[in-house]
């Protein structure tokens, strides 16, 4: 005799679309939180974690409830979205005076050569800490 699970009740599947709600709004301010200029970036990294969190939690209870394949799927994207701006933000704050110095630099850039100039001045000094731990000689 095969044993079926049983169906989710409606309080459950409430719960679990609150969590999917939570886990999106989540999603959605870390990325608001990642285009402000420093220091307020830096709230980008205790967001992810928070949705990190939420995620991993909605993940288990839609599991146990045996829910269907798509709220799993989004709260492992949230998860996987999360640990993304994570790493990206963690980066900018270990290399937090190069990046206030581009944010700067690219505010009072008025032209677009002055832009690019300012990326470019940022992308080599973030290889200058590139070749200190990976020397090529």
């Amino acid at each position: 005799m095969q044993q079926t699970r049983p169906r989710p009740t409606e309080e459950q599947l409430k719960t679990s679309g609150r969590y999917l709600r939570v886990v999106l709004l989540l999603m959605m301010a870390t990325l608001l939180a990642s285009s402000l200029p420093l220091p307020w970036k830096a709230a980008t990294t205790v967001l992810a974690l928070v949705t990190g969190v939420v995620s991993v939690v909605g993940l288990v209870k839609v599991v146990r409830l045996g829910m269907p394949g798509t709220m799993r799927i989004t709260f492992v994207l949230g998860l996987i979205a999360a640990g993304f701006f994570l790493l990206t933000s963690l980066a900018q704050i270990v290399f937090w005076p190069i990046t206030s110095e581009y944010e700067q630099c690219s505010r009072l850039a008025v032209t677009q050569s002055a832009q690019e100039a300012c990326t470019q001045d940022y992308s080599d000094r973030l290889m200058q800490y590139n070749n200190l731990f990976n020397p090529q000689d």
